[in-house]
Parts: C-alpha cells; structure tokens; sequence
C-alpha cells in the first residue's frame, strides 16, 4: 500500500471476479474538534469511497481488520457529530457521488490493522464477497423506487408521535416561562444562570412591555430639537418674538436718553 500525502492509497476491486481496479485513500482520524462518535486511535478515515459503498458494504470489507463498531458517511471531511434521524421520510438528500466514510473500531487495534494493510494492484482489497454482495445498480433503483413509495398510514403515524412530543415539549417550555415571569427586576431584567447546554433567556410579554416602557422614556430624553418642520417654524416665530422685544426695549431706552440730555455750553 503506497502513501500520498499523509494518505495510505489502498488498490481496491468490487469483487474477486471485477476486472476494474479503485483507489481508497485512507488516514487515521485526528481533529482538533473531538466527536464521541468518532473517537481517535479508533476510526479510520476513508476518501474516494463509491456510491454504490452503503454501511454493510464497508463493516463487511473491514472487518478483516477488526470488530467495526460504526460506519458514518458523508458529502466532505467533517468533525461535526453524525446526524441520525429517526424518522423514514423526513430524511437529508441521500449523497450523490463519491463520498467520505468514518470507519469506527471498537478497540484501536483495528485501526492499526487497517492501517499496515499491504495491498498491491495484482492482490487488491477485495469490498464484497459472495455472503455479502454489493448490490447491482438495477437491484439499487429498484430499491430506490421503493424506498420513495410513501406508506399512508405509516407517515401519519409518524407525524402523529412527532407533533405530540412537540406538544409536550412546549408545554413544559412554557410552563418554565410562567414560573420565572415574577422574578423580573423594574425594569424587566432577570438574572439568568447557565442551565444545561443551551442556556437561553426566554422572553415574555410582560418583559417585552416593560423594556419598551424603559426605552420610550430615554427616548423621550434624547429626543432631538428642531428635527420636525413645524418645531423649526415655531423655533424661528419665538427667536423673531424676541427680537422685536428686544428692540423696543432699546427704543425706549434712547428715547429716554434723548429727553433727559441737556444742553450745556460751557
């Protein structure tokens, strides 16, 4: 097995009687993210893997190697745990392509195993034998197709269990809202502590209302003058009122003045 780029290059066939000869690349898995699921000295990561590769395929290829505890595929190399859904329907594309897979053993020696694998193009990895064949793409379309016939029944019920673990879940989410409503603060803040992974700050109306309350009054306070048409007429009406009064004022004075002025010649 030949090394390219920090990758073990394994000559790989479909089956003993294939003629064509694939490439996997393989590496062991190290992230700085570390995912439970994956865990290292224990999974093997593996690049170029066909389409027609499924989980059975790639546990019944490696397990020369070891007991392979789990299979994870994906579209690109990610450290994000696998996302598992439960349900039958309301699933993800499937991936379209070549794809990357995420071989789990369950001690580390299979991984080591896998690893010092010594495979040449005249004695290839053989992925399939005749106890576990790999599907042809006829059979794979067939499967396909049935796979998107939708069982009525089936879904409803689906659906039906869903929506009432979603009923339960927000009753209690609101109830839990209800009983920290009363410890608000005046002006509507509480003091939140870390529970759980997601600790978040749920927001009623009654917070809403008083923070708005809150806002509008320092609004109020810096709220600009002369901004609006009719506050800069007025503003300009009340400066020329002054004026004017402050020119009879002075008038006045000087007529005052002129009156009491008296003529003296020497």
């Amino acid at each position: 097995m030949e090394e390219c780029v920090g990758f073990k290059v394994l000559p790989v066939k479909v089956n003993e009687n294939s003629k064509a000869i694939r490439h996997l690349f393989l590496k062991m898995h190290i992230t700085r993210d570390k995912c439970a699921q994956k865990p290292e000295y224990q999974t093997l990561f593996v690049v170029g893997v066909p389409e027609f590769c499924n989980q059975k395929t790639m546990k019944h290829a490696f397990r020369r190697c070891g007991k392979v505890k789990s299979v994870y595929f994906h579209n690109e190399p990610t450290p994000i745990e696998p996302e598992i859904l439960p349900s039958k329907y309301f699933i993800p594309k499937s991936i379209k392509g070549f794809k990357v897979a995420y071989v789990v053993f369950a001690h580390t020696s299979g991984l080591e195993n896998a690893m010092s694998l010594k495979c040449t193009e005249s004695e290839p990895f053989i992925l399939s034998t005749q106890s576990a064949p790999i599907t042809n793409i006829v059979n794979r379309w067939c499967e396909n197709y049935n796979d998107n016939i939708v069982d009525e029944k089936e879904l409803q019920l689906e659906i039906d269990t869903y929506m009432s673990k979603y009923d339960k879940t927000s009753a209690a989410r609101i109830q839990t809202e209800k009983e920290t409503v009363d410890n608000e603060d005046e002006d509507g803040w509480k003091t939140v502590t870390k529970k759980g992974r997601n600790p978040g700050f749920a927001r009623k109306e009654a917070i809403k209302n008083n923070i708005m309350k809150n806002e509008s009054k320092k609004k109020v306070k810096k709220t600009l003058k002369n901004f609006y048409r009719f506050q800069i007429k007025e503003t300009k009406i009340n400066q020329l009122m002054e004026l004017r009064n402050k020119f009879d004022n002075d008038k006045s004075k000087i007529e005052l003045l002129k009156q009491s002025r008296k003529f003296k010649p020497f």
